[in-house]
């Protein structure tokens, strides 16, 4: 019997992410098909309407292959994708969705055919179907697909001879997908779909996308004629390995020196897409400095050097006698990015910090010290992440520690905290070490009362803990920032110098306790925040007794095992 064609109708799919590869599809295809009306099979990308025109003599042969055949076999349950070419197969994929509104497929690799393309699916599903393409800068796209088969094992040249080898690739029956240029040749194929689906075709901008990827869900929704859903996730999906430092310069180089590629006209219709709608939020990163004639000119560059798009840099200057703001304001008639906020009264590091925060004037904010230095896609990362989830109050990066002593160590102050408020702030509170939560990128809403009205010693440790009361705290496994971490015996100086007897110098942190309990937004009155309380007292009581060890050995274990029960207890 020949094979039942099955095009339109509930048993095929009426909605088409249809590319551009690398530009977003797979997120986007995961975030629209948590829509209860939208219905997302568990293979994104069949290939169904190109398996009589792909060929498969390339190193990608096998992971199109035997994945899906696996899948047809039933054992497994979800792939990314292959070449299917039985329509009985394809139609299978979306029986489960047959009563929903929409049927979502998202083969990426559909774009860069063109109008035979268009019109065949035109022809195949009918007139209902609805198109999507996402596009990206087309360099910036050309090399995340290179990464991408690199990190797989498929790729083995440098992009320039990569480039150089597509007609060879194709000649010898390597799939199309192997001219990385092909996909960032926007302009033609745009004009032959759109002359086919007319209105129901929609672009979409991968940097909209990454950076109000709930707008953009939500108004592609609106245009399907949905009510808004969307989900918080946890992180992107199908990320390509992060760009080494230049190779983004070296690739555009590149890819001019083909002349395939008129980058200016392809970009141009990327810009056009969003308008004004879907504007990158504010961050501003708030400097407070001290005599920083040293440093503060390496701090502003490496945040100068931030891959972000928008951005506001305010030096907030602590009446600095030296030459910090000639430097500053040097910086600052360069970069506009770059403001200068001189104080004439010298005042203590908590309210230098409080002048920064309110600074804030964007959506996120950052504290940014004018003796470290940070990592140029750190901002970025963390907005992507926090613009997916809205319940994360800071998202940090791993920081290296530079001490005065010229040795180097990875924070331990850096970890995820979720669950209810009162578990979050006691978990942030056990786990405070150099609290190096405050140095992540913060939601702007969680900086309301984050500094206290005094300063005792060790009062970041409430701030930390506040912004876990405020919301989750989310971490990127990368490094975000070199940090100048003073050495502990400044500290215990400063303690002993404040505190006249002994168990005032051991218990120096009951004042950091009193912030909680004096704190309304804290609730303090139960057992296990109690217990918790007393156990970060007795943990990291250590400071005054580094010449103690016993003594402190037995404290820091009361500590720790007052702490695991009072986190433990959910009263």
């Amino acid at each position: 019997m020949k094979p039942r064609q099955v095009y339109g109708g509930n048993l095929a799919p009426n909605l088409l992410i249809a590319g551009a590869p690398r530009s977003g599809t797979t997120f986007l295809f995961s975030m629209l098909a948590k829509h209860p009306e939208i219905f997302g099979p568990a293979v994104k990308e069949p290939h169904y309407h190109l398996a009589d025109r792909w060929p498969l003599n390339g190193p990608e042969s096998d992971a199109f292959q035997e994945p899906l055949a696996e899948y047809l076999a039933g054992k497994r349950s979800t792939v990314w994708g292959g070449l299917m070419t039985n329509p009985d197969d394809y139609a299978a994929l979306y029986r489960d969705g047959k009563d929903v509104a929409w049927r979502l497929e998202a083969t990426p690799n559909y774009f860069a055919e063109g109008r035979w393309m268009a019109q065949r699916l035109l022809e195949r599903l009918g007139p209902d179907i609805r198109i999507i393409v996402t596009l990206r800068d087309p360099v910036e796209r050309a090399h995340s697909h290179y990464r991408l088969f690199q990190s797989l094992g498929w790729e083995t040249l440098p992009f320039d001879a990569a480039i150089a080898a597509a007609s060879q690739r194709r000649e010898t029956g390597w799939a199309p997908t192997w001219d990385y240029l092909r996909y960032s040749q926007y302009v033609q194929p745009i004009d032959e779909w759109q002359s086919v689906f007319g209105d129901c075709l929609k672009l979409v901008s991968f940097d909209d996308l990454t950076w109000q990827p709930r707008a953009v869900v939500e108004d592609i929704q609106d245009w399907l004629g949905l009510g808004p859903c969307f989900e918080p996730v946890g992180a992107e999906k199908n990320n390509a390995p992060p760009a080494a430092p230049n190779d983004e310069f070296n690739a555009e180089t590149v890819v001019r020196a083909t002349g395939r590629v008129d980058l200016e006209k392809e970009r141009a219709v990327v810009s056009a897409i969003g308008g004004d709608r879907f504007q990158p939020p504010k961050v501003t990163i708030g400097m407070p400095v001290l005599n920083g004639e040293r440093t503060v000119e390496a701090a502003l560059k490496s945040l100068l050097a931030q891959t972000y798009p928008n951005l506001e840099i305010v030096v907030c200057d602590n009446a600095s006698d030296d030459q910090t703001c000639a430097i500053v304001t040097a910086l600052a008639a360069k970069d506009d990015r770059i403001t200068l906020r001189k104080f004439d009264d010298r005042v203590d590091i908590r309210t230098s910090y409080a002048r920064a925060r309110d600074t804030a004037s964007g959506s996120y904010f950052m504290f940014a010290p004018a003796d470290d230095t940070w990592l140029p896609q750190f901002i970025a990362a963390a907005v992507r992440r926090m613009q997916l989830n809205s319940e994360i109050s800071v998202c940090c990066g791993r920081i290296n520690l530079l001490h005065d002593d010229g040795t180097m160590s990875l924070s331990a102050g850096v970890q995820d905290i979720t669950g209810t408020p009162d578990r979050r702030w006691r978990d942030a509170l056990m786990h405070t070490v150099d609290a190096s939560r405050l140095y992540g990128l913060i939601r702007v809403s969680a900086l309301q009362k984050l500094i206290p009205d005094v300063a005792p010693e060790g009062w970041d440790h409430y701030s930390a803990a506040k912004l876990a009361l405020c919301g989750e705290v989310a971490t990127i496994d990368a490094i975000a920032m070199n940090r100048h971490q003073t050495l502990d015996e400044k500290y215990r100086d400063h303690i002993l110098s404040q505190e006249k007897s002994f168990l005032g110098q051991v218990f120096y942190l009951r004042h950091v306790r009193r912030l909680f309990i004096d704190d309304p937004d804290f609730n303090t009155g139960s057992i296990g925040a109690r217990l918790t309380l007393w156990g970060y007292v007795f943990q990291y009581s250590h400071l005054p007794l580094m010449e103690h060890k016993r003594l402190y050995k037995r404290f820091w274990k009361i500590g720790r095992m007052l702490g695991r029960l009072g986190r433990k207890l959910p009263f």
